[in-house]
């Protein structure tokens, strides 16, 4: 019961790298009504990898699983992700888009526009996916990511490390980025239909551009490699059994 009740904290947003135990034990208290010493909590929370994350963490750096080929066949099987730069002319300076991408659909599960993007946004925006597609151990849902130092952090791999029972994160192997073909494709499609036709004058045009765009290619944009449907109508044809069975070695 404790440790189910830790678990959930941690899984939440909030508290996935804030409140150390004493004021878990509080939360316990305030929450459940259990008074458990904090030493206990502490006993537990490592035990099961559950204390905070500190930028100096004395354990060991963590290793790399390197990717291999899937056969995928369902959405939220497996998902990609990387990060790209716009420039904004109007401000002299870049800013950035990272993005999570369902191989099967090409759907855009979740994405973060921002000026710059560190590991705890990553874990934002990966949080906050996994939420809104409702993920669970059942879907033995795989990332992949290449070997960039927000990919590769120390804080994003204990974050992953209390959801290793919901997916699995995969490196490609260094300059292969064909191995993360999909997202890379899609940053070649908002290259070419928005980032190289429009003139960005501020930070606040990048982000609401990059919103529309993105709305557009989830919701209306065709694609030849599902059939010239959208990843919406796609996937609401999958879900009615209108698609065919489909293999995808990625």
């Amino acid at each position: 019961m404790i440790v189910d009740r830790l678990k959930y904290y941690r899984a939440q947003l909030e508290y996935t790298n804030g409140g150390g135990v004493k004021k878990l034990s509080k939360y316990l208290i305030i929450d459940y009504g259990m008074y458990i010493n904090h030493k206990k909590i502490y006993r537990i929370c490592r035990d099961k990898n559950l204390l905070l994350f500190r930028e100096h963490d004395s354990r060991s750096r963590p290793k790399k699983k390197r990717c291999g080929y899937h056969d995928v066949t369902r959405p939220t099987q497996l998902w990609q992700f990387d990060l790209k730069y716009i420039w904004i002319h109007g401000e002299n300076r870049w800013c950035f888009i990272l993005a999570f991408i369902d191989v099967f659909s090409k759907k855009v599960i979740n994405y973060f526009v921002g000026q710059s993007i560190k590991s705890g946004d990553l874990i934002f925006t990966l949080n906050q996916a996994l939420m809104k597609e409702n993920i669970t151990t059942e879907h033995g849902l795989i990332i992949r990511s290449d070997n960039g130092s927000q990919m590769s952090s120390n804080k994003f791999h204990f974050y992953l490390k209390r959801l290793e029972q919901k997916l699995k994160h995969e490196f490609i192997p260094p300059r292969t980025p064909n191995r993360n073909a999909y997202i890379e494709s899609f940053f070649s499609i908002l290259e070419a239909e928005l980032i190289v036709p429009k003139y960005f004058f501020t930070y606040a045009d990048v982000y609401s551009s990059v919103t529309r765009f993105i709305e557009f290619y989830n919701n209306r944009r065709i694609h030849g490699s599902i059939g010239y449907k959208s990843p919406k109508q796609f996937l609401e044809d999958h879900t009615n059994g209108l698609i065919p069975a489909i293999r995808i070695s990625a």
